[in-house]
């Protein structure tokens, strides 16, 4: 096993998301109860929706809270897992990249599916923060793996002694 240089997990922890998610499963609990003992609706029914929208809500908020982005370096090359998109870790050998920068994504980008985009030739990870680090493949590909601590990485790619 290689020594590692860095590593660095991130975690999804929009406080606003979580907040909204919460306040709409109190809301829709305060309806449900309010509506159940008004006896308007059929309670079996009524049940079931509720039971629906619970679930959907109670799944939002497990699946952004499970969310993380693993990053590491080590002589052999860089490995990231971007959970739960990725089960195992995908690793990028030192031989594989034609060149890499630091660059700042647009503040927009945040809002455009939480910075993950998967296309054909251009992947991009990134849980907080519009920092990362770009790496041009050889075969190609682009990839943009999102950090918070930028300094820190580029010193760790600098002691590299074979970039």
């Amino acid at each position: 096993m290689s020594k590692k240089l860095y590593k660095e997990e991130q975690r999804y922890r929009r406080w606003e998301i979580f907040a909204l998610l919460l306040f709409l499963m109190a809301g829709t609990s305060y309806h449900f109860v309010e509506l159940y003992v008004s006896g308007e609706y059929e309670p079996g029914l009524l049940i079931i929706q509720y039971a629906l929208i619970a679930l959907i809500l109670t799944g939002a908020l497990a699946y952004l809270w499970s969310i993380r982005l693993i990053l590491r370096i080590d002589k052999e090359g860089i490995q990231y897992q971007f959970f739960p998109l990725h089960y195992r870790k995908h690793k990028v050998k030192w031989e594989e990249i034609e060149s890499y920068e630091f660059v700042d994504t647009p503040a927009p980008t945040e809002l455009s599916g939480w910075a993950v985009r998967l296309g054909t030739w251009e992947r991009m990870f990134s849980v907080s923060g519009r920092t990362g680090l770009s790496l041009s493949l050889k075969n190609g590909q682009q990839l943009f793996i999102g950090t918070q601590h930028p300094d820190e990485l580029k010193t760790a790619l600098d002691n590299m002694p074979s970039l």
